[in-house]
């Protein structure tokens, strides 16, 4: 079961799960017509993971995965996920999350339908969508926020290496420099409160309004 439990972790955040992840880079296609580079990039995802998704995104799915197992499970992770979209200002990020959350319990469903054929989260926020997707596919919490963490971080830098003069060898290693910061990320937010739901970027939140105005655009968002 460890082995089964394992390979579905591994499938959830495989960059090849199709719900679109990879056209959306969360404001640094904006940085990057701006000039910004490595060091730059460096600090941005420093920022995601201290006051980012780092908090709200991980915080969210924490409460989730406890949220599935109770008997009112449906109520509270509608409520869950409407102060998850409260914390998101920019509709761009708003709508993002939304996308991502539908695509990802659609293809859930598909793939397991005996376990996912009555659960209904209105609005699907992405986080809210993961962490009881983690519950109901039984995979302990922590590793879950780790490969969650771990995808959010990754496919930010990806994204990078797309719009800025970041080459992978350098993304890979500003991974492994950030992975510290994201573990710390993952110990806090394994004591999720409601009080940890929130997020504290706002040039990262401006960026990713003007996203939507740029004239040309590699990614939706």
């Amino acid at each position: 079961m460890r082995d089964l439990h394992l390979l579905r972790l591994l499938q959830l955040f495989d960059s090849q799960f199709p719900i679109g992840a990879f056209a959306h880079s969360g404001g640094l296609e904006t940085y990057g017509q701006q000039g910004a580079a490595l060091p730059e990039l460096r600090d941005l995802m420093a920022s995601q993971i201290a006051l980012g998704w780092g908090r709200g995104e991980l915080s969210a799915a924490c409460l989730a995965w406890s949220a599935t197992g109770r008997t009112d499970a449906s109520t509270e992770l509608a409520r869950l996920s409407a102060l998850t979209g409260a914390c998101k200002v920019i509709p761009s990020v708003r709508q993002t999350s939304l996308r991502l959350g539908r695509r990802t319990l659609t293809l859930l469903r598909r793939l397991h339908p005996e376990t996912f054929a009555t659960i209904s989260i209105d609005p699907p926020h992405h986080a809210i969508i993961i962490g009881a997707a983690g519950c109901l596919l039984e995979l302990p919490l922590r590793e879950l926020l780790v490969a969650y963490g771990h995808s959010l971080l990754a496919g930010g830098i990806a994204a990078a290496t797309r719009c800025m003069p970041v080459s992978p060898a350098q993304a890979q290693a500003l991974i492994v420099e950030l992975q510290p910061a994201l573990a710390a990320a993952v110990e806090r937010a394994v004591h999720a409160t409601e009080d940890t739901l929130f997020t504290c970027t706002p040039a990262l939140d401006i960026r990713c309004h003007q996203q939507g105005l740029l004239h040309t655009r590699l990614f939706q968002s």
